[in-house]
Parts: structure tokens; C-alpha cells; sequence
């Protein structure tokens, strides 16, 4: 389930190379190598005895729904900097951030990744979606002839106590509300495990594989 992806800078750098990177375009036969299929009989390694069962990935519980796949992104040194699940054609990417206690930084991020994306030929407004303000965008990318096309992406955002969670969304979603619809259940039901250390704002919280062999690929 393993994906290699370097680490960015920033978390809007992070966000916006999710977003024009083609290991996430659900019509790149490549973006599916590694994936495994949730069950969640199986894969409930987070499992909260009151509620779904869930994929413990540390500082992100992910609940686990049939039929969906889940895969997380390692940095060269095989650290996990993020998580990404696909439901039907709509892939969900998931990154969570230390944030201050008596500050939102959903706003600034999504202004930031707005302004991002406009600087690279790609446009992007702001909307309200189900989880509040969200921004739509088609991120400008070029294939290997050089022709320039346009993604669409929609970035959604939550700010919790002490802690931020992002998610990119591609594919199908993207631009069909209904087709979302799944993997938008999912993003309202991942927990985040801030954890008591000290973070700086957006310095992002600590994943780690989850301790089920079956999940892992060499």
C-alpha cells in the first residue's frame, strides 16, 4: 500500500503537489499499484468499540469502509507524511497539522493555496461545501508532449483543537457533488490524535503504518 513521494515544505505545498500529481488521477492505471481493499471486518486496527472500525495511522483514525482503498504516502526515508483513500472513480488525500489554540488556520491555508494555484496558470474561487468554506480548482498540468490541460480538485478543511485537517480531493468528486459523496463520509469521520507534544503551527502530526501485516506491501 505503500506510495514514495517526497516530502514538500509547507503544507500548501504539499496540498497543491497532490493535487497535480498524476499517482492521484483515477484514470493513471499506476495510481492503483499498492492498494488493498478495506474490509472492515478485517482492518480495525483503530477500532473504537462504540462506533465503525477504523485504520489506525496514528495521529489520523480512518474509518474503514467496504469496498474502498487505502494507501499511505512515504517520504524517502519510508516516513508516512500522508494518507490516501479511493472510492470508486474519487480519491480522497489526507494530511493533518499542528495548529494554535486560539487560532483557525483554514482560512489562510485555503487563501494561500489559492493563490498558488492562480500563479501557476490555474484558476480557483472559494464556495461553501459540506464541511463550510472549500476551495474548487483546476490546477494547470502539462503531459509529456508539453500539452497543458487543466484538473479539477477541490481542497476541504476542518480546524479542530489544536490541530488541522486537510484533505484533496480528485477524480470523479471533484466536480460531481454526488459522486463525493462516499469519500466526504469518510473525511467527516476520520479522528484526529493530536497527541499532549509540542508542534509548531502547521508542523504536521506524526503518521505511522498500521500495525495489520495485510495492509503492508513490500
Amino acid at each position: 500500500m505503500s506510495l514514495l513521494r517526497k516530502r514538500s515544505a509547507t503544507p500548501e505545498e504539499q496540498a497543491f503537489q497532490a493535487a497535480i500529481s498524476e499517482r492521484f488521477d483515477p484514470d493513471n492505471d499506476d495510481a492503483n499499484d499498492g492498494s488493498v481493499d478495506a474490509d472492515p471486518d478485517q482492518q480495525n486496527s483503530g477500532e473504537d468499540v462504540d462506533g465503525p472500525p477504523t485504520l489506525n495511522f496514528g495521529a489520523l483514525r480512518v474509518p474503514a469502509v467496504d469496498g474502498m482503498q487505502v494507501r499511505a504516502e512515504l517520504d524517502d526515508q519510508k516516513q508516512v507524511v500522508g494518507v490516501a483513500v479511493m472510492v470508486d472513480e474519487t480519491m480522497l488525500q489526507l494530511q493533518a497539522f499542528a495548529a494554535p489554540k486560539s487560532e483557525n488556520l483554514w482560512d489562510e491555508v485555503r487563501q494561500e493555496i489559492a493563490e498558488g494555484i492562480r500563479g501557476g496558470q490555474g484558476k480557483a474561487r472559494e464556495v461553501d461545501g459540506p464541511f463550510g468554506r472549500e476551495l474548487q480548482a483546476e490546477v494547470a498540468v502539462s503531459d509529456e508532449s508539453g500539452v497543458t490541460s487543466r484538473q479539477p480538485v477541490r481542497f476541504i478543511g476542518i480546524d479542530g483543537d489544536r490541530w488541522f485537517l486537510r484533505g484533496v480531493i480528485t477524480g470523479t468528486g471533484a466536480t460531481d457533488r454526488a459522486g463525493a459523496g462516499a469519500v466526504e463520509e469518510i473525511f467527516a469521520g476520520v479522528t484526529v490524535e493530536r497527541g499532549s507534544h509540542a508542534a509548531a503551527p502547521r508542523d504536521q502530526l506524526p503518521l505511522t503504518l498500521p500495525t495489520d501485516p495485510s495492509l503492508v506491501a513490500e
